[in-house]
């Protein structure tokens, strides 16, 4: 397996993991991504991409369609497994070979660019997703419902596997776009209940299913400090990844942030 090329890591910056093969681009790469506050991660083969972006839990994933080796089986594999599927990744390759931008799409790529168009925007892609723009969702602005407050309040209490059924059953009633703020709580909770069961795998696929729903969430979502959560849940699921599943019983769990209400 060959080592990623990497900045000097700093776990709490957000990563774009590249697999990129050409090493006259790298710095290019290395130094778009470093002036945005983020941490490049450069992996020369498709195998070495999977294993990044499973470890890493990128903002971003780039692949350069030149690399060699199986980049469709790895880009459909991190778009097949629920903890990584919702990690966009862009594919770039030569304009003129059409068939292949074409089999990066159905591989899974949210986006296959031109390599000319990917150099042009390579500034403006990378802040766009290392620092997503903030999103009000219809109903953010609504008052909690009375499952979604009663699920709250259980999380509170630590109660995390009935957070998940008042929560889930406020998903269920909710049908704006803001029901999705629900589901990233509920499920930060039961990242929570897998650390109190030490499975660290379970805490880990939680983590990353539930932070990507909250990150573009206004500060305050109806009456939630989205927020402080996101700060709280994001800095023990860093934690936790660097512990890994043998020492995952090291965290202090009275660390478990409970949630602020604004009225």
């Amino acid at each position: 397996m060959t080592q990623p090329l990497r900045s000097e890591p700093t776990l709490h910056q957000p990563a774009v993991v590249c697999l990129e093969p050409d090493l006259f681009f790298v710095p290019r790469l290395c130094d778009v991504i470093e002036r945005q506050g983020g941490r490049a991660v450069i992996v020369e083969t498709p195998e070495d991409f999977v294993e990044a972006v499973d470890r890493e839990f990128p903002n971003l994933a780039l692949v350069d369609l030149g690399a060699e080796g199986d980049w469709r089986r790895a880009i459909a594999r991190c778009k097949m497994r629920p903890h990584t599927a919702q990690i966009p990744i862009i594919a770039f390759g030569s304009h003129v070979d059409a068939e292949t931008l074409q089999a990066a799409r159905r591989a899974g790529a949210d986006h296959a660019w031109a390599r000319s168009r990917m150099m042009e925007t390579l500034p403006e892609v990378v802040k766009r997703y290392l620092h997503p723009p903030t999103i009000y969702p219809e109903g953010w602005d609504a008052p909690l419902s009375a499952p979604a407050r009663r699920g709250i309040e259980e999380f509170n209490r630590g109660e995390y596997f009935e957070q998940h059924e008042w929560l889930e059953e406020a998903w269920n009633e909710e049908t704006r776009p803001v029901r999705e703020m629900y589901q990233g709580i509920l499920q930060i909770g039961v990242a929570f209940l897998q650390i109190q069961r030490n499975n660290w795998a379970g805490a880990i696929k939680m983590f990353r299913r539930g932070l990507p729903r909250l990150r573009t969430l206004p500060p305050i979502c109806q009456g939630v400090d989205i927020a402080s959560l996101r700060a709280a849940a994001e800095a023990i699921h860093h934690e936790i990844t660097a512990l890994g599943p043998e020492r995952l019983h090291e965290f202090d769990q009275s660390r478990f942030p409970k949630i602020q209400l604004v009225e």
